[in-house]
């Protein structure tokens, strides 16, 4: 048991959680300004691999600069930033997954923030912040590819149409969501769930690992889920 429990601290990595909650609590305490240079220190400490990081953590810090502060947040912001120094450190054995975890949780986010501020309906405002929305998950989506690049089976060109083309699909599900008479959460739940959809499926086409057997498997859940949402929401007709 003492040899298990030693083992599992191990693996916690002290120094990086630590890292995570001077962020989460200077981001809570601290003006915008100071926690900034706060958080460049604490990520760029070790230039190691802090390009392959870099949208993503400068996502969670555009995220941090449209919240306001809260504990609740502190610790998801905590936890996001956490598992970005594991990765960056390539401290992780499966660091695609994990990848994948912080850039759907980013998404998430980015996506509840857009429809907290824009639920009142279709504007012009809100469709260009849409795209800009969309754009963002675009960066998140070519900074996961590139991160895994070698891993690439296809043509140097079919990455950036990839990624063109999923911008594309997430700002007509941005701008979808907002013609939906229901609560933001569902609305950001719907928009999550096509950029679920999208980083399953067209990371695994450029690796070659895509079969028809995963599509179909992968659209069914999602399109249940769907369901499941809609079904539950309460329409405001």
């Amino acid at each position: 048991m003492a040899e298990r429990l030693k083992s599992i601290l191990k693996r916690i990595h002290w120094y990086l959680a630590l890292k995570a909650a001077v962020f989460a609590i200077a981001w809570v305490w601290l003006p915008f300004w100071l926690f900034f240079l706060i958080s460049l220190y604490l990520y760029a400490e070790r230039l190691f691999h802090s390009r392959s990081l870099a949208v993503p953590f400068s996502t969670l810090l555009l995220l941090c600069y449209i919240q306001s502060p809260s504990a609740p947040f502190a610790i998801i912001f905590g936890g996001v930033f956490y598992f970005i120094l594991l990765i960056k450190n390539l401290i992780l054995i499966d660091r695609r997954s994990a990848y994948e975890l912080v850039v759907l949780t980013l998404t998430f986010l980015l996506a509840r923030d857009f429809y907290a501020a824009w639920n009142g309906g279709v504007t012009g405002a809100a469709v260009a912040y849409a795209f800009l929305a969309a754009a963002v998950f675009g960066f998140l989506a070519r900074s996961f590819i590139r991160f895994f690049k070698n891993d690439i089976t296809v043509s140097v060109g079919v990455p950036r149409t990839a990624v063109t083309l999923m911008v594309l699909l997430m700002w007509q599900a941005f701008i979808a969501g907002l013609f939906l008479p229901v609560d933001f959460t569902y609305q950001t739940v719907m928009v999550f769930l096509v950029a679920v959809l999208l980083i399953d499926l067209v990371p695994q086409h450029l690796t070659g690992n895509i079969t028809r057997a995963k599509v179909f498997t992968a659209a069914s859940v999602i399109f249940t889920l769907f369901v499941v949402v809609l079904g539950s929401a309460r329409w405001g007709l």
